[in-house]
């Protein structure tokens, strides 16, 4: 009996020990979980900024093609010298020497990672020449769209912007992008559509000359990656 009983009680205390190992692990998977999900969580906010640049992006049309072409200066040079153009160097706050035509007549750029709570502006730096005389008849209209598939126009771009000296700009509406994304949506009208490129599109709250030179990372810029998020 005695011997029973100290079996029993070895026994007894077994299972508590393994009941009291089960609770700690799940309170640790518990703890694990919470800490990574804050971590998580913090990653998305300290993402964001009030200035997102796009300097090459990835874009498929329904048919599987490609809506843009990566270029870089001097590929364009060329091309534009056979044209009797001379091309403006990229300029600032991003200048990488790089960019993309537009290949189809209609284009559409996701935009996130922006501090939704703000109002923003978006600076076109189209590729733009010396000569006033530009040799297209061709012209941008651009569409700004929300989550929920709300359009609006926000503005229209002829060959004028391909010699002008400043970027074009346009305001995005507050409606359409405080959900945290948007898409801009850019329509050529045109005979034959592939005359437009464009260094970079900057989506900001500040004005063009408010912004601070931003570094080059030319690892990350060969790369045609989503939007740039800078600080």
């Amino acid at each position: 009996m005695l011997i029973g009983f100290i079996c029993l009680k070895n026994k007894g205390a077994d299972i508590i020990k393994g009941f009291m190992f089960i609770i700690k692990k799940y309170v640790f998977l518990v703890c694990a979980f919470v800490i990574a999900a804050s971590m998580f969580v913090h990653s998305q906010i300290i993402s964001e900024s009030d200035t997102v640049v796009i300097s090459s992006v990835v874009v498929k049309s329904e048919s599987g093609d490609s809506e843009v072409e990566a270029v870089d200066f001097k590929t364009v040079s060329e091309w534009a010298y056979h044209l009797n153009l001379n091309l403006v160097p990229d300029a600032p706050p991003f200048a990488d020497g790089k960019g993309f035509f537009l290949s189809g007549y209609q284009t559409v750029i996701p935009v996130t990672g922006y501090k939704k709570d703000f109002m923003y502006k978006i600076y076109f730096d189209f590729l733009r020449y010396t000569q006033d005389d530009i040799p297209f008849n061709s012209k941008l209209k651009i569409f700004i769209r929300d989550v929920h598939g709300n359009k609006r126009q926000v503005g229209t771009a002829d060959v004028t912007y391909m010699s002008d000296k400043k970027k074009f700009e346009v305001t995005v509406p507050f409606d359409l992008s405080y959900p945290g994304r948007f898409d801009i949506i850019i329509h050529e009208y045109a005979g034959k559509a592939g005359n437009w490129g464009i260094w970079d599109i900057i989506v900001t709250t500040k004005k063009i000359n408010e912004i601070e030179l931003m570094p080059i990372d030319s690892k990350s810029t060969i790369k045609e990656i989503e939007p740039k998020i800078f600080k």
